[in-house]
């Protein structure tokens, strides 16, 4: 069932409204839900008792465009999530990927998003690599969304994020930026101040010179390459295990149209200490999920020009914390920074 559009955001949570949803309710209790996120995004959990004596847990999510860092930083003036579920050329979008939303509401400035609570099937947070199944059903959702909307008209729609948006969400410019970066909540916003000016000291003078670029002047980079839907934030606490083996995934606050190299290279570089493949498997088992997808297999050339863009993208959004980490010691931080650093030295050549 599509997601219901509210007209107000405060509705979410009434339980005369929401009867409309589930049924007759009895009674339903509101708890805050802490999460890992930090967008300042508020999350409760509802509670319903229905009037048949059913139980039903479901998470209300508000935020307000004006202080979300991510909706700042990419101009996200209509709330993605619900334009989104209000976008009827993207429902095939849920074919691929199991909707785990209930109803949207956006009022201006405040956004509002009611799902069904998956956090029996999400993943712990923790550093430790996932296992390879579970692996392969990300990797494999991730190359059934990008292959439905491969070259897909519905990817005009002008909220979608844009490849730029993505580069340069968190790149060293923002950092350089004080009105950039003073959008970032703390400590974030000392983390990628001090981690950039770490990483442009370290890398090689053609990458740091890369790195300094702005985002659109990436644009010939990605001459010619494909564009699909993005899910934006392929980090795996965005994404539930169903159990009847269909992959969920939520917080689409930077779903965007461009290169599906850029989700990918974005879960190389986040899910870092969660993989459970070297990066090069990784990429070769999306692509080998993905080519029978689509119209027709690509051409080693085009691979390798989609790979060299989504780490470009991906190095701009995290190579920051690579190099904090580096400062810090932590184990197999000096590994993971060279990976990226010999992969953008190609790509500079």
């Amino acid at each position: 069932m599509a997601a219901v559009s509210f007209p107000d955001p405060a509705r979410l949570a009434d339980a005369h409204a929401l009867a409309a949803l589930t049924g007759p309710i009895r009674s339903l209790a509101r708890s805050p839900l802490a999460t890992v996120g930090t967008t300042g995004a508020r999350h409760e959990r509802l509670a319903l008792t229905l009037e048949s004596g059913e139980q039903r847990r479901l998470v209300l999510k508000r935020l307000r465009l004006s202080t979300d860092w991510t909706a700042l930083r990419t101009e996200d003036r209509r709330g993605r999530e619900a334009a989104m579920l209000a976008e009827g050329e993207l429902a095939a979008m849920w074919d691929a990927i199991a909707c785990p939303y209930l109803a949207f509401a956006a009022d201006e400035d405040d956004v509002a998003l009611l799902m069904d609570d998956l956090t029996p099937h999400l993943f712990r947070d923790v550093r430790e690599s996932l296992a390879d199944e579970e692996e392969e059903r990300l990797l494999g959702a991730l190359a059934s969304l990008h292959a439905r909307f491969w070259g897909s008209p519905a990817l005009g729609s002008p909220w979608l994020a844009r490849p730029e948006q993505h580069a340069g969400m968190l790149d060293a410019r923002c950092a350089a930026d004080a009105a950039a970066r003073a959008v970032l909540p703390e400590p974030m916003r000392e983390h990628v101040v001090r981690g950039w000016a770490a990483a442009l000291e370290m890398a090689p003078p053609a990458v740091a010179s890369m790195l300094r670029r702005p985002a659109a002047e990436l644009a010939p980079l990605r001459s010619g390459l494909p564009s699909t839907l993005l899910h934006g934030d392929a980090k795996v606490a965005n994404f539930a295990l169903l159990p009847d083996g269909r992959v969920a995934a939520f917080d689409w606050a930077l779903i965007g149209a461009g290169p599906a190299t850029i989700d990918v290279g974005w879960y190389l570089a986040v899910n870092a200490t969660r993989l459970a493949r070297s990066k090069e498997q990784a990429l070769s088992r999306y692509r080998t999920l993905l080519e029978p997808k689509l119209d027709s297999p690509l051409s080693d050339a085009l691979w390798e020009a989609l790979v060299r863009f989504g780490v470009v993208v991906g190095a701009r959004m995290l190579l920051w914390s690579k190099a904090l980490a580096v400062q810090a010691d932590r184990p197999g931080a000096r590994a993971e920074w060279t990976w990226w650093i010999e992969r953008l030295e190609a790509a500079c050549g």
